[in-house]
């Protein structure tokens, strides 16, 4: 692994955050280079750093001291491993929390200006912003709400946590830390200021909730409309603005009502309820309203952005925020669409953003075809993934994480099919999780992986219909042409590889193929299993519970990890140490070839049909196998895999025991 995200293992014996400001060239957390102080508030202090690892900008909110005790830490780190697995374009990527002095948080440099700077530069020219350019920085922050309440809430939303950068993008800042600063020490964490823009259940201590940040999102319109503070009490914005009408007010109030259960249901329900009260809104420049040189997106109420032109070479992706596109709209390049009824209202969000980077396909609802060879060059995808290729790649498969893997092995685990569709992937070097489906580099061998079983199965439901005819000669070349199709399917590549002694392209070949040529190893992953819960002593057990000395082999997994152990010296008093995903991987890899010819060839001898061996292991801190189940095949199969595993040894580690699970494809 290369680099992870920031955590509370994160070891920073030099440089960590201290009682004073910190300058340019300290280092925090052995990690974060600050390179100037932003600035300082009630929270502490906010540095612009650059990550030593991946050499992108990062901010660095540094707590003060006494802001959180060692429960308000632990909950901040909770909520900001919750954070961290939020990915949308309008959330500020959080990427983790060190504790070593002062508690601090590394997340996602947003150039641009806080919402609260624009509106005090407002109240002081005595300007109040666009209906339409508040309607759309709100549907933004809605969608930004949407998508973060699938797992958790803001807790604190206020015009400081609201950010327009200069690309024209609005981003939700400080995402977990600022729940975790309200659940730990209630609204007085923020100014009196901020505290304004908190529902009335959080001022009075209780925790927040998502109907929690649609009053946030209320207070925001309020305060873009008004130019007041909701504390200041409540002026309707019909009143206030030129452009708002009676039904804007209805909406705020109950987006601002006292009991949580009286407001919208969800950010969705605030969006759709703004957008028809905002349809006849006069057009108004984005300059005009933040005094920016700046083009923030207009909301298009359920439309997508359009797709770029096609392009000779695949572009290469954004690491971090998304690509921005130039600041002059463009014009769409495909078919123009239907002009409007007679009598239709403007469409709010007819201009489209072309700021996302995107791939090339059918248009939306068609089916999709197979990817002739010719056209993806998977062999430059691949010296691309390949390029600076470090394990910095999780898999999260089965419930638990696989890996860290290079970009080549998880092409290859994506080819074998070990990896789909369906599987979230984590790039440890930025934080950025989401399904692999939606990572460019990796989409077209996903695609091409599908195709390939899909026609395998194709073929093989053919065959099984079939089966109980008499083959003539012309069924048989039909079954030959279906089988000729998954080889026609499979995608020709140049699969580069680097020597010692230079670089080395493999012939053409198709996906099948990779493994004749042995550009494809047997092997398989590795993922760790959670502890199973103590047992309590003493009370109504029937019998002594069985106690052994840490190594002794017991029988099956779920054996060996309830039994009691003896520690018998000081060693192994119980630590917390495991070993990773990547060690179990790379022991169990090597004796992989055992565990086939063993056990894996006489099952299929027998008939039997195993797919997905999953493979769960009890291991001592001494590296040696306390216990082994194998999830699939006989009774036969299962006591092989037991006796061969039974011998592995792995590294030793500074706890009792640990569970981890061993799976490989036998198909």
């Amino acid at each position: 692994m290369t680099s992870r995200p920031v955590s509370e293992n994160t070891a920073a014996t030099a440089g960590s955050p201290s009682s004073g400001p910190l300058g340019p060239g300290a280092l925090v957390g052995g990690r974060f280079r600050v390179e100037e102080s932003v600035r300082e508030d009630a929270l502490g202090e906010v540095l612009r750093a650059q990550d030593q690892k991946t050499k992108k900008p990062i901010v660095l909110r540094v707590l003060r001291g006494d802001l959180l005790d060692a429960a308000g830490v632990k909950k901040l780190r909770e909520e900001a491993r919750i954070a961290a697995r939020l990915a949308h374009r309008n959330i500020a990527a959080t990427y983790g929390v060190g504790t070593s002095g002062r508690p601090f948080v590394a997340s996602e440099w947003v150039e641009g200006h806080a919402l609260s700077e624009v509106l005090e530069k407002r109240e002081a020219e005595g300007r109040h912003m666009s209906l339409r350019g508040a309607y759309n920085v709100v549907a933004h922050v809605c969608r930004a709400l949407a998508a973060a309440h699938e797992k958790t809430c803001h807790g604190a939303l206020r015009p400081e946590t609201v950010w327009v950068t200069k690309s024209g993008r609005v981003k939700v800042t400080e995402f977990g830390l600022d729940k975790a600063l309200v659940e730990t020490r209630g609204p007085d964490a923020l100014t009196p200021a901020e505290q304004a823009s908190l529902a009335p259940e959080v001022k009075a201590g209780q925790p927040p909730t998502p109907r929690s940040d649609i009053f946030g999102v209320g207070s925001i319109l309020y305060q873009l409309l008004t130019g007041k503070s909701p504390a200041e009490g409540f002026i309707p914005p019909s009143q206030a603005h030129q452009d708002a009408t009676e039904e804007i007010d209805q909406v705020l109030l109950k987006c601002l009502a006292a009991d949580p259960d009286a407001r919208y249901a969800s950010p969705d329900e605030v969006r759709s309820a703004l957008q028809p009260l905002v349809a006849d809104a006069p057009e108004v420049q984005a300059a005009a309203d933040f005094d920016l040189d700046v083009d923030v997106d207009v909301d298009g109420d359920g439309e997508v952005d359009e797709p770029a032109p096609p392009v000779a070479a695949a572009p290469a992706r954004a690491t971090g925020a998304r690509a921005t596109a130039a600041k002059a709209p463009t014009p769409p390049k495909g078919p123009p669409k239907p002009p409007p009824a007679p009598g239709a209202k403007p469409q709010v969000g007819q201009r489209v953003s072309l700021q996302d980077d995107f791939r090339g396909g059918p248009a939306a609802g068609a089916p999709k075809a197979p990817v002739a060879a010719a056209s993806v060059d998977l062999g430059g995808l691949l010296a691309k993934i390949t390029e600076n290729d470090a394990p910095r790649w999780m898999v999260v498969k089965d419930g638990l994480d696989h890996g860290p893997f290079s970009g080549r092995e998880l092409v290859e685990l994506i080819v074998k099919s070990d990896v789909r569709e369906e599987h979230d992937l984590l790039n440890m070097d930025t934080g950025e999780r989401k399904p692999i489906q939606e990572w460019e580099e990796f989409g077209e061998f996903i695609d091409q992986a599908r195709i390939r079983r899909e026609e395998e199965a194709r073929v093989a439901s053919i065959a099984r219909a079939e089966s109980a005819e008499k083959r003539s000669g012309t069924f048989k070349i039909a079954i030959a042409a279906a089988v000729a199709l998954v080889f026609v399917a499979g995608v020709v590549i140049f699969f580069a590889t680097r020597e010692a002694g230079g670089e080395e392209e493999v012939a053409q070949a198709d996906l099948g193929d990779l493994f004749e040529r042995g550009e494809i190893e047997l092997s398989g992953t590795a993922g760790i299993l959670p502890d199973p819960p103590r047992r309590r002593r003493g009370g109504g057990g029937g019998g002594m519970r069985r106690t052994v000395m840490g190594g002794s082999f017991v029988g099956s997994y779920e054996q060996a990890m309830n039994v009691a152990i003896e520690l018998g010296d000081a060693t192994m008093s119980g630590g917390q140490g495991r070993l990773s995903p990547a060690q179990v991987q790379n022991t169990m890899n090597r004796q992989l070839n055992r565990i086939f010819n063993a056990c894996v060839v006489p099952e299929s001898r027998r008939g039997g049909r195993l797919g997905n061996v999953q493979i769960d292991i009890a291991i001592a801190g001494s590296g040696q196998v306390m216990g082994v189940s194998a999830r699939q095949g006989s009774g036969a199969f299962k006591s092989c895999i037991r006796r061969t595993v039974r011998g592995v040894r792995f590294p030793s580690f500074g706890g009792q025991r640990m569970g981890a699970r061993y799976s490989f494809s036998a198909q």
